[in-house]
């Protein structure tokens, strides 16, 4: 049995540029959450960039901290928009859960956090996984089994979306306001 996150918030897509990240923005400048993480996971491994502070790294995962509050890389604009920290993490499907549990002592039980992962969730419960759905797009292999698996599908075309940032509450544990 996944163990139980209820304080994470899971954004998952069917594809690139589908408006993870967007959303994810969005969320942190419209719920008035305090102190909310951000951690950007990534199955491809790509040299780190300026203002990416290792944390912790195997043979099979990276784990940065985001220093830099000026790039428009994803981990940066979560600072920008609104996160307490922003972690990125490299880690292959099969190193996932591995990886996981390095960035835990980097988060807290009661804190709200969000991360953008479209696998993540074959190891945890998040208290909520929203997938982003753009039927305009090429989908990744894993969309029909992910759309099965969402707590609700969220339907774009990359900059709007059909469920508001806004109907999201966090109190304790993520919530769609109806």
């Amino acid at each position: 049995m996944k163990q139980q996150w209820k304080n994470i918030l899971l954004i998952g897509g069917s594809g690139q540029n589908v408006g993870k990240t967007t959303f994810i923005n969005r969320v942190l400048e419209n719920v008035r959450i305090s102190g909310p993480v951000a951690v950007k996971i990534s199955s491809h491994f790509y040299t780190p960039t300026p203002g990416l502070a290792i944390l912790s790294e195997s043979d099979h995962y990276q784990l940065f901290e985001e220093t830099d509050h000026d790039s428009n890389k994803d981990s940066s604009l979560f600072l920008q928009h609104g996160a307490k920290r922003s972690f990125y993490l490299q880690a292959h499907d099969e190193h996932l859960a591995e990886a996981f549990i390095a960035l835990l002592p980097f988060l807290e039980t009661e804190q709200p956090v969000l991360i953008e992962s479209g696998a993540l969730h074959r190891h945890i419960a998040a208290g909520l996984f929203l997938f982003i759905y753009n039927n305009n797009e090429a989908e990744k292999p894993a969309t029909k089994a992910n759309l099965k698996v969402a707590d609700f599908v969220v339907h774009s075309e990359g900059k709007t979306f059909d469920l508001q940032p806004s109907q999201l509450k966090f109190e304790n544990e993520w919530k769609i306001l109806k």
